[in-house]
């Protein structure tokens, strides 16, 4: 087991691919029948173009 702690660099790296990850998982199919309401359209609408920002964030923070 390592006790070294994660540059910034890994732990940036890591947060932009997990969100990613989060970004994909809101773009994915949905059972037919379980899709959202125009309210719940919307609140993911607003989560995927906060990740982008986030995203971009931590692009920002790698220069």
């Amino acid at each position: 087991m390592s006790t070294e702690l994660p540059t910034f660099e890994d732990m940036r790296r890591r947060a932009h691919r997990l969100l990613g990850d989060a970004e994909d998982e809101l773009r994915s199919d949905w059972r037919s029948g379980t899709g959202p309401t125009h309210e719940q359209s919307q609140a993911a609408l607003e989560a995927r173009q906060l990740l982008a920002q986030a995203k971009a964030a931590l692009d920002r923070a790698a220069r």
